[in-house]
């Protein structure tokens, strides 16, 4: 009967030690090292809005670009996704509101389309950071109106994210005023 006690005693005493120290054994919590970004920045007060204004149909993004994380390319066929960056706004509605905030003080009630098909950094390249898209411009009257953009290439350290994302706002915001020049010319 004692060994039987004693035994007893045993098992919940070495049950107690392994519950408590289990505890212990856990890795300790790490710090969330993901940064979120935008696109669009701070929204200024920009232009005012004119009554017949250019309107912008939502932006299209190459399959590759619809992704929360940042996109890399590689290579010409391949891309990774950047671990520790992603866009804290679905990139496709970023494009739309920066093309949407610079072409409300155009006039002419054209109907603008944009479609982008590269808008990451090019590690083969140097890492140059590069956007590509391609615009189409409906009119109300005359003929419709395609046009293709390649913003300039910026270098890239490769390094911090967030100096990315800043050249990838520079290549949009020459991709804005590239459309809102075609659409002014008549």
């Amino acid at each position: 009967m004692k060994n039987l006690f004693r035994l007893t005693a045993l098992s919940l005493w070495s049950s107690v030690l392994w519950w408590s120290t289990g505890c212990n054994l856990l890795p300790e919590q790490q710090p969330d090292r993901v940064r979120h970004f935008t696109l669009s920045g701070s929204a200024g007060a920009g232009t005012a809005a004119v009554v017949d204004a250019v309107r912008i149909r939502p932006v299209q993004l190459a399959g590759h670009l619809r992704n929360r994380s940042v996109a890399v390319r590689v290579s010409d066929n391949e891309v990774i996704y950047l671990d520790d960056a992603r866009w804290a706004e679905p990139l496709d509605e970023a494009f739309t509101q920066m093309l949407r905030n610079r072409l409300r003080s155009v006039s002419g009630g054209s109907v603008v389309s944009v479609q982008v098909q590269r808008c990451e950094p090019v590690r083969p390249e140097g890492n140059s950071v590069q956007l590509a898209a391609t615009y189409t411009i409906t009119p109300p009257a005359g003929p419709t109106r395609t046009g293709s953009f390649t913003a300039t290439p910026r270098p890239w350290d490769g390094r911090d994210p967030g100096a990315m994302v800043g050249l990838l706002r520079e290549a949009a915001n020459e991709l804005a005023e590239a459309v809102a020049a075609a659409a002014e010319a008549k």
